[in-house]
């Protein structure tokens, strides 16, 4: 089932940043919200994600769907280590976690506490976390900042093998757009519409 969203209108303090915006994402496809900071990506992937409410519109397709999300800011709980921050998501103290830790190029790192990593691994373990959790729909919001090429190009080439979810990334990035999405939706820093 798409994720249909019809008649979209988001305010902060009476400021407009999203309006009357439509679109439909469908299963199987990769979906990237390209443009700059502040034009409303992160915004739509909150209100898809169902933690951030919206003004007025529609949003159908979300419901009893399992939601994977990739935030800027990587929430890792700083006293697990990087295997257990992937287990305690999927509150299975048993999960396998060192196939995910090693897609994103981390399986030596898996008792390591996130101070003891650098920003670039920390984003690949909350990468990892949100591979684990196999969500039908997976939300990822600048995934890729702060990680080198030939890592970034293998984490996209795992998620690109996943055939039945709908997956929508943020990012700054052309090159990240044009390898990984079936369409590339433009956004500016104008009113969305």
């Amino acid at each position: 089932m798409p994720i249909e969203i019809k008649n979209l209108n988001k305010s902060y303090n009476g400021l407009q940043v999203i309006k009357n915006y439509h679109f439909t994402f469908q299963e199987g496809k990769i979906y990237c919200l390209y443009g700059p900071s502040g034009c409303g990506k992160t915004t739509l992937l909150h209100i898809i994600a169902g933690i951030l409410p919206f003004n007025s519109g529609t949003i159908t397709g979300t419901e009893k769907k399992r939601i994977a999300v990739v935030f800027q800011e990587d929430r890792l709980l700083p006293w697990l280590t990087a295997e257990e921050n992937i287990k305690f998501v999927l509150g299975n103290k048993h999960f396998d976690a060192g196939k995910y830790l090693e897609v994103v190029g981390l399986k030596e790192f898996k008792k390591y506490h996130p101070h003891q990593l650098s920003g670039g691994m920390k984003r690949r373990v909350a990468i990892a976390r949100a591979l684990a959790y196999h969500g039908q729909v997976l939300l990822m919001d600048e995934p890729f900042k702060g990680i080198d090429e030939e890592v970034k190009r293998y984490i996209m080439d795992s998620i690109l093998k996943e055939k039945e979810q709908i997956v929508i990334f943020s990012t700054h990035n052309l090159q990240e757009a044009a390898y990984m999405a079936h369409e590339t939706i433009k956004f500016t820093n104008k009113i969305h519409n």
